[in-house]
C-alpha cells in the first residue's frame, strides 16, 4: 500500500507542472493577442444643439482659392452723351499749345487800330455772348472810321459780311497756320481784295459799327485763331489775343 502511493507522487507532480506550465503559456498567449489588436477608436461627443436663431445670420463672405486676388470695383458707367439738340457744357479741348504762342509772340503783332496803345486795351475774351457762346476775341474801342491795320503780314483770304460781325476780313498770316480776324468794319480800304499781300501796319479797312456792334458802338472786334478747320479761314481754336498785345 505505502509503495503504491510512493510511486504515484511523481505522476502527481508532473502533472502539476504541466498544468502550471500550460497556464503560464495560455496566458501570455492571451496577453500577447491582445497587444497585437488595435485599440478601439474614442468616440467624440457630439456637440449640443443650438437653440434655433429668430434672425437670419449674416451672409458668411465668399471665399475663393488661395491664389485667386481680389476684384476691382468697376468703375461707374460713362454719363450718356446728350442727345444732338442739347449743347454739351463742356468745352473741347483746345489745340493750341505754349509753341503756338511763342511763335505769336515773336511775330510781334501791332495794335490793329491806329493811335491806340496797349493801356487802352480791356481783355474780354472770356466775356459771355448770346446764345451761350463766349466772345473768343477782344472789343477795341476807338471813333467811328479810324483806320484799322493789319497785326502782321499775310494774306488776305476772305472778305464777309455777316450778321453778327457785319463787314468782317480775315487775314492768314505767313505761315498758313493762323488767322487774324477784323469785325464790324465800316468798310474795307480802297485795293483790299481776296488773296492781296498785306504788310504789318498796312491800312486794311476802317473802324465801324456794323454787324451786331449796336449803332454807335464803334469799335473793332479783334480775334487771333490757330487753324484747324477744313476751310482753312474760320472756326478755328481761339487764342487770347490780349496777351499778345498788352506786351
Amino acid at each position: 500500500m505505502e509503495s503504491r502511493l510512493t510511486s504515484s507522487r511523481p505522476a502527481v507532480r508532473r502533472t502539476t507542472i504541466v498544468l502550471v506550465v500550460g497556464g503560464v503559456l495560455a496566458i501570455a498567449v492571451a496577453v500577447l493577442v491582445l497587444n497585437l489588436q488595435e485599440p478601439p477608436q474614442r468616440r467624440v461627443p457630439a456637440a449640443p444643439t443650438r437653440p434655433a436663431q429668430t434672425t437670419a445670420p449674416a451672409a458668411a463672405p465668399e471665399v475663393g482659392p488661395a491664389h485667386a486676388q481680389p476684384r476691382e470695383p468697376k468703375p461707374d458707367p460713362p454719363p450718356p452723351a446728350p442727345p444732338p439738340s442739347v449743347a454739351s457744357p463742356v468745352e473741347p479741348a483746345s489745340s493750341v499749345t505754349q509753341a503756338d504762342i511763342d511763335y505769336l509772340v515773336r511775330m510781334n503783332l501791332l495794335i490793329p487800330v491806329e493811335g491806340i496803345k496797349a493801356n487802352q486795351l480791356r481783355d474780354t475774351f472770356n466775356q459771355a455772348r448770346s446764345e451761350g457762346r463766349r466772345h473768343d476775341a477782344i472789343d477795341i474801342m476807338a471813333p467811328q472810321g479810324l483806320p484799322v491795320l493789319a497785326a502782321a503780314d499775310g494774306t488776305v483770304t476772305r472778305l464777309f459780311q455777316s450778321e453778327r460781325g457785319g463787314i468782317t476780313l480775315y487775314q492768314v498770316d505767313p505761315s498758313g497756320g493762323y488767322v487774324f480776324y477784323y469785325a464790324h468794319l465800316a468798310r474795307y480800304a480802297d485795293g483790299i481784295v481776296e488773296g492781296k499781300q498785306v504788310r504789318r501796319g498796312e491800312v486794311i479797312a476802317y473802324v465801324g459799327d456794323t454787324g451786331n456792334a449796336g449803332p454807335g458802338n464803334f469799335h473793332l472786334h479783334f480775334g487771333v485763331s490757330k487753324i484747324t478747320s477744313p476751310r482753312k479761314w474760320s472756326g478755328g481754336d481761339p487764342i487770347n489775343p490780349y496777351t499778345l498785345l498788352a506786351r
